[in-house]
């Protein structure tokens, strides 16, 4: 499977009210001073204008999984900075199209996998049997086309670490 390149990454910046005022990349539709949401999915519209919310009002960061009106689905981190016209900076990050073919239960492995937990933790979290576990790691590597294991838990770390945990473990909300 090819990667998602340093290309398929961005920085952003919008003022206080959702105004892009800066990005790196040349790649992005979106316009210095358009509403960066102009190019949203309706629902992923209304998730960002709430994170955008809770950053600017609440100063409080946020963790957001969003889709384009293309369908390219995007995980963003969004923090709090000190001036009205630069109010938030957003790191993206475009997901590869092929997590959309994992089942709900392949993509809850692996976002277990990605904390670290070993096939029994999972098991018991799920409560399942471990050969249930070791199916859906397959079936996820398979559809991945991921040639091993451990390139399995890399993915899993790098594009399906749940959004509303911190990486030190704790809920993030």
């Amino acid at each position: 499977m090819s990667g998602v390149t340093l290309r398929d990454t961005f920085v952003m910046f919008c003022d206080w009210r959702g105004l892009c005022t800066w990005r790196s990349n040349e790649e992005i539709r979106l316009k210095l001073g358009d509403p960066i949401w102009t190019d949203l999915s309706p629902e992923s519209r209304e998730q960002i204008q709430t994170g955008l919310g809770q950053v600017v009002t609440q100063r409080l960061s946020q963790r957001l999984e969003v889709v384009n009106t293309s369908g390219d689905r995007f995980r963003c981190w969004l923090w709090p900075l000190e001036s009205p016209e630069n109010a938030v900076c957003i790191l993206g990050m475009r997901l590869p199209p092929k997590i959309d073919q994992l089942t709900d239960r392949e993509r809850e492995c692996l976002e277990l996998v990605a904390q670290g937990i070993e096939s029994q933790g999972i098991a018991r979290r799920l409560d399942v049997s471990l050969s249930t576990v070791h199916t859906h790691m397959r079936r996820a590597r398979e559809k991945l086309n991921l040639p091993s294991l451990e390139a399995l838990i890399s993915f899993a770390a790098r594009y399906l670490y749940p959004a509303d945990i911190s990486l030190n473990g704790n809920s993030s909300q």
